[in-house]
């Protein structure tokens, strides 16, 4: 690849520096999108700044972050699907459109390979009635406050990606890599819109960090609600 030279300095266009399998989608565009999509979140259990015993014991408690999605109707949040509650993994159970959107569970430490937790989109089977659905990964559970943690503290590597597809099948469409600045505790990943009434959708990409009360439920969805 030839490099690009202004004022001296050698750059090259985003699209160059993007990992194989991890295309750049500048912060606020959009992608047309439909059939299934998932949206994954990995992280690694932090030292929280501490050496020693001190950290060891800081990595073995891990942090605790949720993937969480909340579904629209008529302007309203109606619908959340998230990790934490057995009845929120596939929070459309028993009604049309059960399993269109489902959760992979709550993992409390961030230990494992790959994405720690993914929320699986199947966008042409989500019932009519749902027209928006705002995907975020927050930090926001009482146990990380117990921990001294201030935004994603108690995390390393945090990496959200959304891909197209789902399970094996899947690549990967762009990433987003919250700041290592800042107290915040929530990222809105990604907003999707339906178009109409088809089973097409848009789906922006966000960076928007934000505070959520930690242990206040009501309080993440509010923050969703303002991801216009």
């Amino acid at each position: 690849m030839t490099n690009m030279f202004k004022d001296g300095q050698p750059t090259m266009p985003d699209t160059g520096l993007a990992p194989a399998g991890l295309p750049v989608l500048g912060e606020g565009q959009s992608l047309d999108v439909s059939g299934a999509i998932s949206i994954g979140a990995s992280w690694d259990a932090s030292s929280r700044g501490r050496s020693g015993l001190l950290g060891k014991l800081s990595r073995k408690a891990g942090a605790d972050l949720d993937a969480v999605a909340v579904l629209f109707q008529d302007n309203e949040p109606v619908t959340l699907c998230a990790g934490f509650d057995d009845n929120l993994m596939n929070p459309l159970h028993g009604r049309p459109g059960s399993g269109s959107i489902q959760h992979s569970g709550d993992n409390t430490t961030g230990e494992g390979e790959g994405d720690d937790e993914t929320i699986t989109l199947k966008l042409d089977e989500i019932p009519a009635e749902f027209h928006k659905i705002v995907v975020m990964v927050a930090a926001f559970k009482a146990s990380n406050k117990a921990k001294g943690d201030q935004g994603f503290q108690g995390a390393n590597n945090v990496l959200f990606t959304v891909y197209d597809g789902s399970g094996t099948a899947a690549q990967p469409a762009f990433c987003v890599r919250p700041s290592l600045v800042g107290k915040e505790n929530c990222v809105i990943v990604a907003v999707l819109n339906r178009v109409g009434n088809t089973v097409q959708w848009t789906l922006e990409r966000r960076k928007a960090r934000v505070n959520v009360k930690h242990g206040d439920q009501m309080d993440l969805i509010g923050k969703a609600v303002a991801a216009n």
